[in-house]
């Protein structure tokens, strides 16, 4: 898939804070509502903001989310390595996350939060698929495998 083709795909500047910004409403919602409220909030994200991704995986098609990975991560000038299978799986090496170092940045060191957004919005795009993404967290990034369950 091209980014051209994927239903979600910003052209303009990268916005520099969306990390930040995206926390700072977690830890809201986390501080005032709970993680229900957070994990609600997630899931409406994965399924209906990254509605095709869903919809793809879901019929059993990685190739927008793979798609999305890259464009993302290249834009964000992310220090990563993006292995695609020919059956449509995937490992994301991610040497360095772009939302744990504008978060160090901006001095915040609360990785739990960040990574369990990534870790929901996984496991909501993959519920009901064929597919399964296993995180593994490292130092500054993680490796994500995208496989059959």
């Amino acid at each position: 898939m091209k980014p051209e083709e994927m239903r979600y795909c910003s052209t303009g500047e990268v916005h520099l804070d969306f990390h930040g910004s995206t926390y700072v409403g977690l830890k809201y919602l986390l501080d005032h509502f709970g993680m229900e409220a957070v994990d609600e909030v997630l899931t409406n994200t994965a399924e209906k903001v990254y509605k095709s991704i869903y919809e793809r995986l879901q019929r059993g098609d990685s190739s927008e989310l793979i798609c999305h990975w890259r464009y993302y991560l290249e834009r964000e000038k992310c220090d990563f390595t993006l292995t695609e299978n020919p059956d449509g799986t995937a490992v994301l090496e991610l040497r360095e996350c772009p939302a744990l170092r504008q978060l160090a940045k901006e001095k915040i060191d609360d990785r739990p939060l960040i990574c369990h957004a990534t870790e929901k919005m996984n496991s909501v795009w993959c519920e009901g698929s064929p597919f399964e993404i296993v995180v593994e967290h490292q130092e500054k990034g993680c490796r994500q495998t995208l496989r059959f369950k």
